[in-house]
């Protein structure tokens, strides 16, 4: 491939700049009856920015290190990661690996963690800041987030060759989002509007099919892994939302 294949290819950046420029719903989240978070792109961009400035500047991530990521599914354990991937960093959601940055919902995970900077996130839909004690040294996201800026300002673009995680590249992920969007289109109704993850963790599994359906145009539904589902909820949530679950591949 030359060059300028490779300039010509999509990259992380511009999938999230793309990303910035829908009004549309992007990240749906449902948990306890009541509960609903609804991001658009631009919104969730902007989250992605806040997180991408807070790594970098009071983490002093950069690209190529690694982050240990939440195995918990949720809203904000997917902005991180998103966040990762945009400053350039390699994610990896095995806890015990020394990183620069280590993040978790519970706080004695990150009191115990080898890493150089800890977050401590909270798991409350909209909480200003963790309703708890934190480690020593540990910073609280959900209050630290806010204090950012709505527009990154760091690392460019990741090197293409570096690990997005263990065994893919950038190049590659994003070579993989682009075949996998082709195909997704052919499994779905015709008004469908959101695609509904269905790992009950965060992994580099559901991780790609959240950027899948991203890419695609679709909304991430993302239903509470840690309360009970019944059928009939899922169900009126689906229809809600002219959602699906996310289709096998």
């Amino acid at each position: 491939m030359t060059s300028a294949d490779m300039g010509a290819r999509p990259t992380f950046p511009r999938f999230i700049d793309t990303l910035s420029q829908r009004q549309t719903p992007a990240l749906l989240w449902y948990s306890v009856p009541g509960e609903r978070i609804e991001l658009s792109g631009r919104v969730l961009n902007n989250w992605v920015a806040k997180t991408a400035n807070l790594l970098v500047d009071e983490c002093d991530l950069e690209a190529n290190q690694l982050l240990a990521l939440p195995k918990r599914l949720h809203w904000r354990s997917l902005i991180l990661a998103l966040a990762a991937l945009r400053v350039g960093a390699e994610i990896t959601f095995d806890g015990e690996r020394s990183a620069q940055v280590f993040a978790a919902f519970d706080p004695a995970e990150c009191a115990k963690a080898d890493a150089e900077h800890r977050l401590v996130l909270a798991s409350e839909p909209l909480a200003p800041r963790f309703n708890g004690e934190l480690p020593v040294g540990a910073l609280d996201y959900a209050a630290e987030v806010r204090l950012h800026p709505d527009v990154y300002m760091g690392f460019p673009e990741p090197d293409p060759q570096e690990k997005a995680w263990e065994g893919t590249s950038y190049r590659e992920l994003m070579l993989a989002l682009e075949e996998r969007v082709l195909n997704l289109d052919s499994k779905l109704g015709q008004e469908i509007a959101a695609l509904c993850l269905q790992s009950r963790d965060l992994t580099t599994g559901s991780l790609t099919q959240a950027l899948v359906a991203l890419s695609a145009g679709y909304a991430v539904l993302i239903l509470d892994p840690h309360i009970e589902w019944d059928q009939e909820r899922i169900s009126r949530v689906l229809g809600d939302e002219r959602a699906q679950l996310y289709p096998a591949q």
